[in-house]
Formats: structure tokens, sequence, C-alpha cells
């Protein structure tokens, strides 16, 4: 209610401030996931569940999320091509 006891209405399409509690974290976890899809032969798994974690992180308010699901999808990418070239 506002000062003049009308009822406000919320935009239902409006976001939501959403708050970064154990947010970061999470982008952390993104990030080592997939540093080790690079370093390990396990990119096909620790890439996409990186990349997921780091999408999480972001969605809930963490300002690394985006990075780190970036890194996790670099490391990916060099994991399988390390994996490719060593065939």
């Amino acid at each position: 209610m506002s000062e003049s006891g009308e009822i406000e209405e919320r935009d239902p399409f409006a976001p939501i401030e959403a708050s970064p509690r154990f947010a970061t974290p999470l982008a952390v976890l993104a990030a080592v996931l997939g540093v080790a899809a690079a370093v390990t032969g396990l990119a096909a798994v620790l890439g996409p569940v990186g990349m997921g974690i780091g999408l999480i992180a972001h969605v809930k308010g963490s300002r690394l999320g985006m990075p780190a699901t970036v890194v996790a999808g670099v490391g990916m990418v060099v994991g399988f091509s390390i994996i490719l070239y060593l065939r």
C-alpha cells in the first residue's frame, strides 16, 4: 500500500531483484569445472555441468555467473580439442 492508502499494482513481467546469496560459490564451482574439463578427459561431462551451474549462479544474481559460464564453455572446447588432438 502507498502512503495515500491506495493499493499499488506490480507489473508481473517486471524483473525481480535476485538475492546473490549462495550464488558466488556456484560461480566459482562452475569455473573450476570448466578448468577441470580442459585438464582432464571428462570435457563431455564437466563442461555442460559447469555451464549449467554458472547459469544458475547468474540467474541467482551473482555478477560472476556469466563469466564462469563462459570459462566453463571455453574449458569444454579446449578439453574436446585436446582429446581430439591426442587421438
